[in-house]
């Protein structure tokens, strides 16, 4: 993780993410969820529930933001609080996360889809950017360490995650870090797992003469808002 200067202030827990993204895509006709805007707002889920993984593992809490398209990359920033620290916003670290989505109509394998997106040498992302492959098909993913292996023949120097539903019967998701080492692998339930935790609502961070972190669990901001949704 690194240490940004940050346009925007306000971030959203995972949970508060992906309760209004579930209302947003209830509400808005299937034509609408074709929008480019709307594939956005997904992408911000899927890396929250990521974060939701990342939080079972680590004990620590995590938060986001999309990033406005002016800024060209990322898709979503995410941020935690350095230990110690837990509330000064000069120890709140940031990544960037860039999406890629390995859905029911890429017909490459897993490992060929990769470099042929965000993979690619066209992209030559740095360390300081995750890639985090949304996997939303049933197929069979080579073992980790298997694709570990053939990233590391690609010459990548981002780190790279997946996430991905593993049960059609309930809302269980896995997590894994697959490169630069496989690690940070944990399966959960999703609604459960948000159930037991009470990491929610809305992070305002603002800098004066001396750092001063504002928590406000209901302040109206809406994570989807930059989009129009």
């Amino acid at each position: 993780m690194r240490l940004v200067i940050l346009k925007d202030p306000i971030w959203f827990a995972p949970l508060n993410v992906i309760h209004h993204f579930a209302q947003l895509k209830a509400k808005l006709p299937a034509e609408k969820q074709k929008s480019k805007n709307f594939k956005k707002a997904e992408e911000m889920n899927s890396v929250a529930v990521m974060l939701v993984g990342l939080q079972v593992l680590q004990k620590r809490k995590y938060w986001l933001q999309i990033v406005d398209d002016n800024e060209g990359s990322p898709d979503v920033r995410t941020g935690t609080f350095v230990p110690p620290s837990k509330t000064a916003a000069d120890d709140f670290s940031c990544q960037d996360i860039e999406v890629v989505t390995y859905g029911k109509h890429s017909p490459e394998s897993f490992l060929d889809f990769l470099r042929g997106t965000k993979l690619s040498k066209k992209k030559s992302y740095d360390s300081k950017t995750m890639v985090l492959c949304v996997v939303q098909r049933d197929v069979l993913i080579p073992p980790f360490e298997k694709c570990r292996l053939a990233i590391e023949e690609m010459s990548v120097n981002c780190p790279v995650m997946i996430v991905g539903q593993t049960s059609t019967d309930e809302d269980k998701y896995k997590i894994v870090q697959i490169y630069p080492k496989v690690e940070l692998e944990t399966e959960f339930v999703l609604e459960k797992t948000l159930k037991e935790n009470s990491h929610t609502g809305v992070l305002t961070l603002k800098w004066g003469t001396k750092p001063e972190l504002k928590y406000r669990p209901e302040e109206k901001h809406f994570p989807f808002e930059k989009l129009g949704l």
